[in-house]
């Protein structure tokens, strides 16, 4: 029997603007381990901690065609704490807020082509600190 948890993740007034392919693909980061992209289903799978900050579990995300929401798949498990749905949900990672929202249509009535392009989005990590080592690491290759 397969167990997997899932979570729901609304969208909110980013409906209008988000794309899963788009704000993950966006840059190189996504090619970097723990990510995981599969093209074909269009679909991230990466390791994300829990709330103890040291169980590590495996998520898939996706996001349903025409849907208003993001699918987050917890691989492994079949249920969770209220607080270590919290700590999976990757809002930070796809830039998922109110906020971010409004910003993404400042950007795009600043410059339209973004807007028909998709541009507006960084995919980062889960977390600042893994955002700063990569980019250390990535920014001191000579």
């Amino acid at each position: 029997m397969e167990r997997n948890y899932k979570l729901i993740m609304e969208l909110g007034e980013n409906a209008k603007s988000f794309k899963l392919e788009t704000a993950v693909c966006n840059h190189g980061f996504f090619m970097m381990a723990p990510n995981y992209w599969i093209p074909t289903t269009k679909t991230l799978m990466r390791v994300l901690r829990l709330s103890d900050s040291i169980t590590c579990v495996t998520v898939s995300i996706s996001h349903p065609s025409n849907q208003n929401f993001l699918q987050v798949v917890v691989l492994g498990m079949d249920k969770l704490s209220s607080q270590d749905a919290e700590a999976i949900l990757v809002g930070r990672m796809l830039r998922i807020s109110a906020q971010d929202e409004r910003n993404i249509e400042v950007f795009h009535k600043v410059n339209p082509q973004a807007k028909k392009k998709g541009f507006g989005r960084l995919f980062r990590s889960p977390t600042l600190f893994e955002d700063v080592i990569k980019s250390i690491l990535l920014c001191n290759c000579p």
